[in-house]
Protein backbone atom coordinates (compact mmCIF):
# COMPACT_ATOMS: atom_id res chain seq x y z
CA UNK A 1 0.00 0.00 0.00
CA UNK A 2 2.61 2.48 0.63
CA UNK A 3 3.72 1.66 -3.37
CA UNK A 4 0.54 2.94 -4.06
CA UNK A 5 0.81 6.02 -2.09
CA UNK A 6 4.66 6.76 -2.93
CA UNK A 7 2.89 6.19 -6.91
CA UNK A 8 0.27 8.82 -5.87
CA UNK A 9 1.64 11.02 -4.04
CA UNK A 10 2.47 13.99 -6.75
CA UNK A 11 -1.12 13.50 -7.64
CA UNK A 12 -2.15 14.25 -3.98
CA UNK A 13 0.47 17.12 -3.76
CA UNK A 14 -1.14 18.77 -7.30
CA UNK A 15 -4.66 18.57 -5.77
CA UNK A 16 -3.96 19.60 -2.12
CA UNK A 17 -2.39 22.70 -3.90
CA UNK A 18 -4.83 23.18 -6.76
CA UNK A 19 -7.69 22.41 -4.75
CA UNK A 20 -7.23 24.79 -1.34
CA UNK A 21 -5.57 27.62 -3.21
CA UNK A 22 -2.18 27.05 -1.43
CA UNK A 23 0.35 29.80 -2.90
CA UNK A 24 3.60 28.68 -4.24
CA UNK A 25 5.62 29.93 -0.89
CA UNK A 26 3.76 28.01 1.59
CA UNK A 27 4.06 24.80 -0.52
CA UNK A 28 7.57 24.83 -0.93
CA UNK A 29 7.92 25.96 2.44
CA UNK A 30 5.72 23.67 4.56
CA UNK A 31 4.25 20.80 1.95
CA UNK A 32 7.16 19.82 -0.48
CA UNK A 33 9.43 18.88 2.72
CA UNK A 34 6.96 16.47 3.91
CA UNK A 35 8.19 12.68 3.46
CA UNK A 36 5.91 9.14 3.38
CA UNK A 37 6.87 6.69 6.49
CA UNK A 38 3.96 4.83 6.20
CA UNK A 39 0.67 3.78 5.79
CA UNK A 40 -1.09 0.94 7.68
CA UNK A 41 -4.94 -0.18 8.31
CA UNK A 42 -5.76 3.46 6.31
CA UNK A 43 -3.46 5.44 8.97
CA UNK A 44 -1.26 7.25 6.90
CA UNK A 45 1.83 8.63 8.38
CA UNK A 46 4.38 11.70 7.49
CA UNK A 47 7.33 13.39 8.33
CA UNK A 48 7.98 16.57 8.36
CA UNK A 49 11.77 17.08 8.47
CA UNK A 50 11.98 20.77 8.75
CA UNK A 51 14.70 22.68 10.48
CA UNK A 52 11.64 25.03 12.72
CA UNK A 53 11.00 21.36 14.43
CA UNK A 54 8.34 21.33 16.99
CA UNK A 55 6.67 25.03 16.20
CA UNK A 56 6.77 24.20 12.25
CA UNK A 57 4.87 20.60 13.13
CA UNK A 58 2.00 22.46 15.32
CA UNK A 59 1.89 24.90 12.63
CA UNK A 60 1.62 22.65 9.44
CA UNK A 61 -0.91 20.72 11.77
CA UNK A 62 -3.10 23.31 12.48
CA UNK A 63 -3.54 25.24 9.11
CA UNK A 64 -2.72 22.11 6.54
CA UNK A 65 -3.42 18.88 8.07
CA UNK A 66 -7.34 18.39 7.48
CA UNK A 67 -6.77 19.61 3.74
CA UNK A 68 -3.92 17.22 3.45
CA UNK A 69 -6.30 14.48 4.98
CA UNK A 70 -9.38 15.41 2.09
CA UNK A 71 -6.26 15.46 -1.41
CA UNK A 72 -5.28 11.93 0.19
CA UNK A 73 -8.84 10.79 0.90
CA UNK A 74 -9.97 12.04 -2.37
CA UNK A 75 -6.70 10.64 -4.30
CA UNK A 76 -6.87 7.07 -3.12
CA UNK A 77 -10.60 7.21 -3.17
CA UNK A 78 -10.60 5.82 0.11
CA UNK A 79 -11.08 7.46 3.73
CA UNK A 80 -7.99 7.54 5.55
CA UNK A 81 -6.56 8.72 9.17
CA UNK A 82 -3.61 11.21 8.89
CA UNK A 83 -0.53 12.13 11.25
CA UNK A 84 2.36 13.85 10.60
CA UNK A 85 5.52 13.65 13.14
CA UNK A 86 9.16 14.67 13.48
CA UNK A 87 11.84 12.46 12.38
CA UNK A 88 13.13 12.28 16.20
CA UNK A 89 9.36 10.91 16.61
CA UNK A 90 9.26 8.34 14.40
CA UNK A 91 12.12 6.32 16.42
CA UNK A 92 9.42 6.62 19.50
CA UNK A 93 12.35 6.85 21.88
CA UNK A 94 10.13 10.04 23.70
CA UNK A 95 6.97 9.89 25.46
CA UNK A 96 3.74 12.24 24.68
CA UNK A 97 4.24 13.74 28.12
CA UNK A 98 7.73 14.95 27.07
CA UNK A 99 6.27 15.99 23.61
CA UNK A 100 4.51 18.12 24.74
CA UNK A 101 6.72 20.17 26.97
CA UNK A 102 8.94 20.35 24.00
CA UNK A 103 6.79 21.64 21.99
CA UNK A 104 5.71 24.40 24.73
CA UNK A 105 9.32 25.70 25.40
CA UNK A 106 10.12 26.10 21.54
CA UNK A 107 6.81 27.96 21.15
CA UNK A 108 8.02 29.95 23.76
CA UNK A 109 11.57 29.83 22.75
CA UNK A 110 9.88 31.27 19.38
CA UNK A 111 7.57 33.51 21.07
CA UNK A 112 10.33 35.54 23.03
CA UNK A 113 12.94 35.53 19.75
CA UNK A 114 10.03 37.79 17.95
CA UNK A 115 9.38 39.81 21.07
CA UNK A 116 13.23 41.01 21.57
CA UNK A 117 13.69 41.66 17.93
CA UNK A 118 10.49 44.15 18.29
CA UNK A 119 8.80 42.34 15.37
CA UNK A 120 5.10 41.24 15.47
CA UNK A 121 4.10 37.53 14.57
CA UNK A 122 1.05 38.33 12.59
CA UNK A 123 3.55 39.89 9.59
CA UNK A 124 4.57 36.56 7.91
CA UNK A 125 4.77 36.07 4.11
CA UNK A 126 1.99 33.44 4.44
CA UNK A 127 -0.15 36.22 5.04
CA UNK A 128 1.22 39.22 2.41
CA UNK A 129 -1.50 38.83 -0.20
CA UNK A 130 0.66 39.06 -3.87
CA UNK A 131 -0.57 41.24 -6.86
CA UNK A 132 1.01 42.61 -9.90
CA UNK A 133 1.31 45.80 -7.12
CA UNK A 134 3.89 43.90 -4.78
CA UNK A 135 5.32 41.12 -6.63
CA UNK A 136 8.63 41.90 -7.16
CA UNK A 137 9.16 43.83 -4.00
CA UNK A 138 7.53 40.26 -2.18
CA UNK A 139 10.26 38.06 -4.35
CA UNK A 140 12.89 40.13 -3.23
CA UNK A 141 11.94 40.02 0.46
CA UNK A 142 11.77 36.43 0.29
CA UNK A 143 15.08 35.90 -1.33
CA UNK A 144 16.79 38.10 1.24
CA UNK A 145 14.97 36.12 3.91
CA UNK A 146 16.14 33.22 3.25
CA UNK A 147 19.90 34.43 1.83
CA UNK A 148 20.17 36.94 4.30
CA UNK A 149 23.39 39.57 4.05
CA UNK A 150 24.22 37.27 0.59
CA UNK A 151 22.04 39.57 -1.79
CA UNK A 152 20.74 42.76 -2.58
CA UNK A 153 21.91 44.75 0.30
CA UNK A 154 20.75 46.64 1.57
CA UNK A 155 16.89 46.11 0.13
CA UNK A 156 14.79 49.24 0.18
CA UNK A 157 11.58 48.83 0.01
CA UNK A 158 9.67 52.56 -0.46
CA UNK A 159 5.38 52.74 -1.81
CA UNK A 160 2.55 55.00 -0.20
CA UNK A 161 1.09 54.88 2.99
CA UNK A 162 -0.47 51.45 3.72
CA UNK A 163 0.50 49.45 0.86
CA UNK A 164 2.36 46.86 3.27
CA UNK A 165 6.23 48.19 3.35
CA UNK A 166 5.68 47.01 6.75
CA UNK A 167 4.13 43.92 6.23
CA UNK A 168 6.73 42.37 4.06
CA UNK A 169 9.91 44.17 6.30
CA UNK A 170 8.75 42.39 9.22
CA UNK A 171 8.15 38.84 7.54
CA UNK A 172 11.46 39.13 6.01
CA UNK A 173 11.79 39.36 10.19
CA UNK A 174 9.33 36.70 11.30
CA UNK A 175 11.47 33.88 8.47
CA UNK A 176 14.42 34.88 9.72
CA UNK A 177 13.50 34.14 12.98
CA UNK A 178 11.59 30.53 12.08
CA UNK A 179 13.67 28.83 10.07
CA UNK A 180 17.37 30.08 11.80
CA UNK A 181 17.20 30.06 16.07
CA UNK A 182 20.22 31.74 16.16
CA UNK A 183 20.33 34.67 14.26
CA UNK A 184 19.64 38.32 15.87
CA UNK A 185 17.73 40.33 14.25
CA UNK A 186 16.40 43.86 15.28
CA UNK A 187 13.40 45.81 13.79
CA UNK A 188 12.48 49.18 15.03
CA UNK A 189 11.56 52.64 13.08
CA UNK A 190 13.16 55.40 12.50
CA UNK A 191 10.93 57.31 14.75
CA UNK A 192 11.88 55.18 17.49
CA UNK A 193 15.18 55.30 16.46
CA UNK A 194 16.13 59.05 16.84
CA UNK A 195 14.07 58.86 20.15
CA UNK A 196 16.75 56.74 21.26
CA UNK A 197 19.53 59.17 19.69
CA UNK A 198 17.82 62.35 21.69
CA UNK A 199 17.89 60.34 25.09
CA UNK A 200 21.03 59.50 24.69
CA UNK A 201 22.21 63.25 23.96
CA UNK A 202 20.09 64.01 27.12
CA UNK A 203 21.82 61.77 28.89
CA UNK A 204 25.24 62.95 28.09
CA UNK A 205 24.29 66.50 29.19
CA UNK A 206 23.92 65.42 32.61
CA UNK A 207 27.10 63.60 32.81
CA UNK A 208 25.71 60.04 32.39
CA UNK A 209 28.56 57.68 31.93
CA UNK A 210 29.75 57.08 28.33
CA UNK A 211 28.69 53.44 28.96
CA UNK A 212 25.15 54.56 27.38
CA UNK A 213 26.24 55.32 24.19
CA UNK A 214 28.26 52.18 23.86
CA UNK A 215 25.89 50.12 24.86
CA UNK A 216 23.10 51.83 22.24
CA UNK A 217 25.86 50.92 19.26
CA UNK A 218 26.53 47.33 20.30
CA UNK A 219 22.58 47.03 20.40
CA UNK A 220 22.25 48.53 16.61
CA UNK A 221 25.68 46.84 15.35
CA UNK A 222 25.74 43.54 16.77
CA UNK A 223 22.89 41.62 14.58
CA UNK A 224 22.88 40.05 11.74
CA UNK A 225 19.93 41.82 10.14
CA UNK A 226 19.14 45.17 11.14
CA UNK A 227 15.03 46.62 9.60
CA UNK A 228 14.37 49.94 9.91
CA UNK A 229 10.52 50.91 9.09
CA UNK A 230 10.01 54.97 7.69
CA UNK A 231 13.65 56.05 7.16
CA UNK A 232 12.61 59.11 5.43
CA UNK A 233 11.67 60.72 9.01
CA UNK A 234 15.29 61.20 9.46
CA UNK A 235 14.87 64.22 7.05
CA UNK A 236 17.21 67.00 8.85
CA UNK A 237 17.58 65.00 12.09
CA UNK A 238 21.68 65.50 11.77
CA UNK A 239 23.26 62.93 14.80
CA UNK A 240 20.67 60.29 14.07
CA UNK A 241 21.95 60.24 10.63
CA UNK A 242 24.99 60.27 11.46
CA UNK A 243 24.61 57.09 13.96
CA UNK A 244 22.94 55.43 10.88
CA UNK A 245 25.18 56.21 8.83
CA UNK A 246 27.96 54.54 10.82
CA UNK A 247 26.16 51.42 11.78
CA UNK A 248 25.57 50.90 8.08
CA UNK A 249 28.93 50.77 7.75
CA UNK A 250 29.85 48.78 10.06
CA UNK A 251 27.14 46.08 9.52
CA UNK A 252 27.51 46.01 5.68
CA UNK A 253 31.26 45.72 6.05
CA UNK A 254 30.43 42.66 8.00
CA UNK A 255 27.78 41.57 5.19
CA UNK A 256 24.93 41.57 7.80
CA UNK A 257 21.72 42.09 5.99
CA UNK A 258 20.12 45.83 6.54
CA UNK A 259 16.10 46.63 5.02
CA UNK A 260 14.76 50.03 4.88
CA UNK A 261 11.41 51.27 3.87
CA UNK A 262 10.17 54.80 2.85
CA UNK A 263 7.72 56.68 1.13
CA UNK A 264 9.82 57.68 -1.33
CA UNK A 265 12.53 55.84 -3.16
CA UNK A 266 16.52 57.34 -2.34
CA UNK A 267 17.06 59.94 -4.99
CA UNK A 268 13.60 61.67 -3.66
CA UNK A 269 14.23 61.99 -0.06
CA UNK A 270 15.19 65.17 0.96
CA UNK A 271 16.99 66.84 4.31
CA UNK A 272 18.94 63.68 4.14
CA UNK A 273 23.06 63.67 3.59
CA UNK A 274 24.11 62.44 0.01
CA UNK A 275 26.54 59.77 1.71
CA UNK A 276 23.40 58.46 3.26
CA UNK A 277 21.48 58.44 0.06
CA UNK A 278 23.83 56.59 -1.97
CA UNK A 279 24.28 53.94 0.35
CA UNK A 280 20.25 53.55 0.25
CA UNK A 281 20.56 53.06 -3.08
CA UNK A 282 23.63 51.13 -3.06
CA UNK A 283 21.95 47.09 -3.05
CA UNK A 284 18.47 47.24 -4.15
CA UNK A 285 15.40 49.41 -4.54
CA UNK A 286 11.98 47.79 -5.71
CA UNK A 287 8.62 49.53 -4.86
CA UNK A 288 5.05 48.95 -4.15
CA UNK A 289 2.43 49.99 -6.10
CA UNK A 290 -1.75 50.71 -5.39
CA UNK A 291 -2.82 47.64 -5.50
CA UNK A 292 -5.02 46.39 -8.96
CA UNK A 293 -8.75 45.29 -8.91
CA UNK A 294 -7.84 41.49 -8.07
CA UNK A 295 -4.92 42.11 -5.71
CA UNK A 296 -7.82 44.82 -4.11
CA UNK A 297 -10.55 41.55 -4.24
CA UNK A 298 -7.68 38.61 -3.03
CA UNK A 299 -6.81 41.05 0.40
CA UNK A 300 -10.47 41.44 0.86
CA UNK A 301 -11.41 37.69 0.61
CA UNK A 302 -8.31 36.61 2.32
CA UNK A 303 -9.44 38.93 5.53
CA UNK A 304 -13.14 38.07 5.16
CA UNK A 305 -11.55 34.53 5.82
CA UNK A 306 -9.54 35.49 8.55
CA UNK A 307 -12.78 37.28 10.26
CA UNK A 308 -14.63 33.43 9.78
CA UNK A 309 -17.02 35.13 6.59
CA UNK A 310 -18.07 34.18 3.84
CA UNK A 311 -19.31 37.60 1.95
CA UNK A 312 -21.35 38.19 -1.07
CA UNK A 313 -19.50 38.86 -4.44
CA UNK A 314 -21.12 42.48 -4.89
CA UNK A 315 -20.35 43.86 -1.37
CA UNK A 316 -16.42 42.99 -1.46
CA UNK A 317 -16.79 44.55 -5.03
CA UNK A 318 -17.79 47.40 -3.65
CA UNK A 319 -15.36 47.67 -1.09
CA UNK A 320 -12.74 47.34 -3.94
CA UNK A 321 -14.09 49.61 -5.96
CA UNK A 322 -14.18 52.07 -3.70
CA UNK A 323 -10.80 51.74 -1.07
CA UNK A 324 -8.31 51.74 -4.41
CA UNK A 325 -5.12 53.15 -2.92
CA UNK A 326 -3.98 51.75 0.73
CA UNK A 327 -4.32 48.21 2.23
CA UNK A 328 -5.28 49.28 5.35
CA UNK A 329 -8.53 51.40 4.24
CA UNK A 330 -9.46 48.61 2.22
CA UNK A 331 -8.73 46.17 5.54
CA UNK A 332 -10.35 48.61 7.97
CA UNK A 333 -13.42 49.39 5.81
CA UNK A 334 -14.50 45.71 5.38
CA UNK A 335 -13.72 45.10 9.75
CA UNK A 336 -16.06 48.24 9.73
CA UNK A 337 -19.06 46.46 8.04
CA UNK A 338 -18.53 43.10 9.80
CA UNK A 339 -18.49 44.72 13.56
CA UNK A 340 -21.01 47.10 12.44
CA UNK A 341 -23.36 43.70 11.69
CA UNK A 342 -22.09 42.15 14.77
CA UNK A 343 -23.45 44.96 16.68
CA UNK A 344 -26.52 45.40 15.38
CA UNK A 345 -27.02 41.86 14.55
CA UNK A 346 -28.16 42.96 10.85
CA UNK A 347 -27.01 40.09 7.85
CA UNK A 348 -24.36 42.13 5.29
CA UNK A 349 -25.76 43.05 1.88
CA UNK A 350 -24.87 45.67 -0.57
CA UNK A 351 -26.91 48.09 0.83
CA UNK A 352 -25.82 47.65 4.43
CA UNK A 353 -21.97 48.07 3.79
CA UNK A 354 -23.08 51.52 1.45
CA UNK A 355 -25.01 52.82 4.55
CA UNK A 356 -22.19 51.55 6.96
CA UNK A 357 -19.66 53.09 4.97
CA UNK A 358 -21.13 56.18 3.57
CA UNK A 359 -18.53 58.69 5.91
CA UNK A 360 -15.57 57.01 4.42
CA UNK A 361 -16.39 57.03 0.65
CA UNK A 362 -15.97 60.10 -1.27
CA UNK A 363 -18.89 61.51 -2.71
CA UNK A 364 -16.84 61.85 -5.92
CA UNK A 365 -16.71 58.09 -5.75
CA UNK A 366 -20.43 56.88 -5.07
CA UNK A 367 -20.83 56.39 -8.70
CA UNK A 368 -18.21 53.40 -9.62
CA UNK A 369 -15.20 54.41 -11.69
CA UNK A 370 -15.50 52.78 -15.32
CA UNK A 371 -12.97 52.54 -17.97
CA UNK A 372 -15.18 55.16 -20.00
CA UNK A 373 -14.49 57.41 -17.17
CA UNK A 374 -11.23 56.49 -16.93
CA UNK A 375 -10.64 57.27 -20.73
CA UNK A 376 -12.56 60.80 -20.71
CA UNK A 377 -10.25 62.24 -17.70
CA UNK A 378 -7.01 60.99 -19.57
CA UNK A 379 -7.93 62.01 -22.75
CA UNK A 380 -8.77 65.45 -21.00
CA UNK A 381 -5.89 65.86 -19.14
CA UNK A 382 -3.49 65.13 -22.59
CA UNK A 383 -6.06 67.11 -24.47
CA UNK A 384 -6.31 64.91 -27.24
CA UNK A 385 -10.04 63.09 -28.12
CA UNK A 386 -11.38 60.01 -26.78
CA UNK A 387 -11.32 58.79 -30.23
CA UNK A 388 -7.53 59.29 -30.69
CA UNK A 389 -7.16 57.23 -27.54
CA UNK A 390 -9.11 54.50 -28.62
CA UNK A 391 -7.44 54.51 -32.61
CA UNK A 392 -4.42 52.73 -33.72
CA UNK A 393 -2.43 56.12 -34.33
CA UNK A 394 1.04 54.96 -33.56
CA UNK A 395 2.71 58.48 -32.50
CA UNK A 396 4.15 58.71 -29.00
CA UNK A 397 1.02 61.73 -28.57
CA UNK A 398 -1.19 59.15 -28.37
CA UNK A 399 0.73 55.66 -27.66
CA UNK A 400 1.29 57.37 -24.20
CA UNK A 401 -2.08 58.35 -23.16
CA UNK A 402 -3.35 55.26 -24.60
CA UNK A 403 -1.04 53.22 -22.20
CA UNK A 404 -1.89 55.19 -19.41
CA UNK A 405 -5.51 54.14 -19.92
CA UNK A 406 -4.50 50.77 -19.79
CA UNK A 407 -2.85 51.09 -16.52
CA UNK A 408 -5.50 52.84 -14.73
CA UNK A 409 -8.09 50.58 -16.18
CA UNK A 410 -6.24 47.47 -14.67
CA UNK A 411 -5.66 49.45 -11.05
CA UNK A 412 -8.73 51.35 -10.70
CA UNK A 413 -11.58 48.81 -12.46
CA UNK A 414 -13.09 45.27 -12.08
CA UNK A 415 -12.56 44.81 -15.90
CA UNK A 416 -10.85 41.87 -17.66
CA UNK A 417 -8.15 42.17 -19.53
CA UNK A 418 -10.70 41.68 -22.78
CA UNK A 419 -12.99 43.77 -21.99
CA UNK A 420 -10.55 46.73 -21.11
CA UNK A 421 -9.27 45.72 -24.73
CA UNK A 422 -13.08 45.59 -26.12
CA UNK A 423 -13.44 49.23 -24.53
CA UNK A 424 -9.88 50.77 -26.26
CA UNK A 425 -10.68 48.94 -29.06
CA UNK A 426 -8.09 46.42 -29.66
CA UNK A 427 -8.18 43.29 -30.78
CA UNK A 428 -5.38 41.50 -28.50
CA UNK A 429 -5.99 42.12 -24.71
CA UNK A 430 -2.16 41.22 -24.51
CA UNK A 431 -1.73 44.59 -25.23
CA UNK A 432 -3.25 45.76 -22.83
CA UNK A 433 -0.81 44.16 -20.40
CA UNK A 434 1.92 44.78 -22.11
CA UNK A 435 0.43 48.69 -21.59
CA UNK A 436 0.09 48.22 -17.87
CA UNK A 437 3.50 46.89 -17.53
CA UNK A 438 5.05 49.62 -19.47
CA UNK A 439 3.60 52.25 -17.42
CA UNK A 440 4.40 50.48 -14.19
CA UNK A 441 8.12 50.22 -15.35
CA UNK A 442 8.56 53.54 -16.57
CA UNK A 443 6.95 55.13 -13.32
CA UNK A 444 10.01 53.26 -11.47
CA UNK A 445 12.73 55.84 -13.71
CA UNK A 446 10.41 58.53 -15.25
CA UNK A 447 9.64 61.15 -12.89
CA UNK A 448 7.16 63.09 -15.63
CA UNK A 449 4.92 59.47 -16.05
CA UNK A 450 4.89 59.17 -12.47
CA UNK A 451 3.34 62.42 -11.64
CA UNK A 452 0.98 62.61 -14.38
CA UNK A 453 -0.46 58.91 -12.90
CA UNK A 454 -0.92 60.15 -9.46
CA UNK A 455 -2.90 63.63 -10.85
CA UNK A 456 -4.67 61.26 -12.71
CA UNK A 457 -5.29 59.13 -9.90
CA UNK A 458 -6.21 62.26 -7.88
CA UNK A 459 -9.48 63.29 -10.19
CA UNK A 460 -10.45 59.75 -10.53
CA UNK A 461 -10.43 59.05 -6.74
CA UNK A 462 -9.96 62.89 -5.37
CA UNK A 463 -9.73 62.51 -0.97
Amino acid sequence: MLDVLNEKWPDILDFFKNEFGISDISFKTWILPLKLKSIENDNVVLIFPGESGNTGLQYIKKKYLAFLKIAISETLNQDVELQIILPEDSKETENHANDISSISMEQLSLEQRIQESNLDKKYTFDTFVVGSNNDIAQVTSLAVAESPGEIYNPLFIYGGVGLGKTHLIQSIGNFILSNNPSAKVLYTTSESFTNEVVDLLGNKKHKTPQEDIIEFRQKYRNVDVLLIDDIQFISNKERTQEEIFNIYNDLFLKHKQIVFTSDKKPKDMEGIEERLISRFAQGLTVDIQNPDYETRMAILKDKAAVLGYTLDENVLQYIANHFTSNVRELEGSLTRVISFSKIERREISIDFAKDVLKDLVSPNQEEKITCENIIDIVADHYQISVSDICSSKKSREFTIPRQVCMYLCRVYTDYSLEAIADVLKKDNHATISYGYNKIKKDMETDDSIKNTIEILKKKLNPK
